[in-house]
């Protein structure tokens, strides 16, 4: 297809990146963002292969890998010390692993390389929606003052998306009862799980977890995301009871996070984040694509957020190169990435009663259906498949090798072929 002229709404993961394929391919592409300076929103997630192997596409795997802290799986025990999971990613492929990584880290690899591609970026400025025009869209922002015209959209705006409205149908939106709270703290010299994500459930109402995320923007130092499941309703109760209420309540359930737990000095340290179950009818319209959560969000249990968003971004700038219109572009898109996102949708809608829910049946059942489960060697190399971002349905998966031979299920020999 010709170059376009585009325009990207949201500076954040998705936005970012669909901008940085898109002008690599050669589209006359402008950024807007709401922030008069972009900047990310959020602690620590995980990359997993899908997502590392879009970062590829882009030359940035390898950069993200020095900052980050590769993962080799997950370790969840219940306060008693019963473990839930104990999933790596070895048990797929060996040379094939998770990256904690601090949220400014892969922001900054995203945005330096929008700024390397040129695209303007027009900040301060929030897009309030879109409006179609013959053969083209024009962006309109909260001062009523528009923007274009373009030949196509793409929104990156994020769960809150304005630009959905008149747009398209939202069959599903329905927020989640659960939350979390996220701080960033050092990571401790005698911390035993360096290189894994370390949880601790009592029932289904108590979560900690700890998340090694390898060094932040303007820090030498390891670093950790800690986070606490919270109800939604009682964030403002927690507020009130204050830190040292909140310290015992981590310690009693975790006496061995005491160490990060030291760290957290004011109740300012830790962000709370709330999360919700959204599914459009369609992930386009005319000359309009949803990328990232925009499009479909979901909770983060499965940690895929930024994964979907990289391949989202990856996946859009194939379609364009493919098809022979705006439109085509985009319906292909959407039935390209529909079942895997559908999996996940469903799947995170599936297991999140089972890690943050008042349900004392759901806690029964996952301590002591999941780790017979995890014996099994089906069931294991399955569940180790979904947290590396890669099921599209019950019984079938995608290779990440698809965008990048580094991150194949066989890895490339020396020589060049399959091992």
């Amino acid at each position: 297809m010709a170059p376009l002229r585009i325009a990207v709404a949201g500076a954040g993961t998705a936005g970012l990146a669909a901008a940085a394929f898109l002008a690599r391919d050669g589209h006359d592409v402008r950024l807007f963002e709401r922030f008069a300076e972009p900047r990310p929103i959020g602690a620590g997630l995980m990359l997993q292969p899908t997502g590392l192997a879009c970062l590829a596409l882009l030359d940035l795997d390898e950069r993200a890998i020095e900052r980050g802290c590769i993962v080799s799986g997950i370790d969840g025990r219940t306060v008693r010390g019963a473990r839930i999971f104990d999933v790596s990613y070895g048990d797929l492929a060996p040379h094939l692993f998770g990256l904690g990584i601090h949220r400014g880290v892969l922001f900054g690899l995203l945005y330096d390389e929008v700024r390397r591609l040129s695209v303007p970026i027009a900040a301060a400025t929030e897009i309030s929606h879109s409006r179609p025009l013959p053969g083209g869209r024009v962006l309109v922002d909260a001062a009523d003052k528009e923007h274009g015209p373009f030949d196509l959209v793409v929104d990156g705006t994020g769960q809150r998306s304005p630009l959905r409205a008149g747009e398209v149908r939202v069959r599903v939106d329905r927020p989640y009862p659960y939350g979390a709270l996220w701080g960033i703290v050092d990571m401790p010299d005698t911390w035993a799980h360096t290189q894994k994500l370390a949880q601790v459930y009592d029932g289904c109402h108590l979560m900690v977890g700890v998340l090694p995320v390898g060094r932040g923007p303007d820090n030498a130092r390891p670093l950790a995301a800690l986070f606490w499941s919270l109800r939604v309703r009682d964030h403002e109760a927690w507020q009130q009871a204050g830190l040292a209420d909140w310290k015992a309540r981590v310690l009693a359930a975790w006496p061995e996070a005491a160490a990060f737990v030291v760290q957290i000095r004011n109740l300012e340290q830790m962000t709370f984040a709330s999360y919700a179950d959204v599914v459009l009818q369609e992930r386009h319209a005319d000359r309009l694509v949803f990328v990232g959560d925009s499009g479909r969000v979901t909770s983060p249990q499965l940690g895929q957020g930024a994964n979907m968003a990289l391949i989202d971004a990856a996946m859009l700038s194939a379609c364009l190169r493919d098809a022979l219109s705006v439109n085509a572009a985009l319906a292909d898109y959407a039935e390209r990435r529909r079942a895997h996102t559908r999996f996940y949708s469903l799947a995170s809608r599936w297991l999140t009663p089972f890690f943050q829910s008042d349900s004392r049946l759901a806690a029964l059942v996952r301590d002591a259906a999941f780790p017979i489960a995890g014996r099994v060697p089906y069931v294991q190399r399955e569940m180790v498949r979904t947290l590396a971002g890669m099921k599209t349905g019950l019984f079938s998966h995608l290779d990440p090798g698809i965008w990048h031979a580094r991150y194949a299920l066989r890895p490339l020999s020396a020589a060049g072929g399959p091992t």
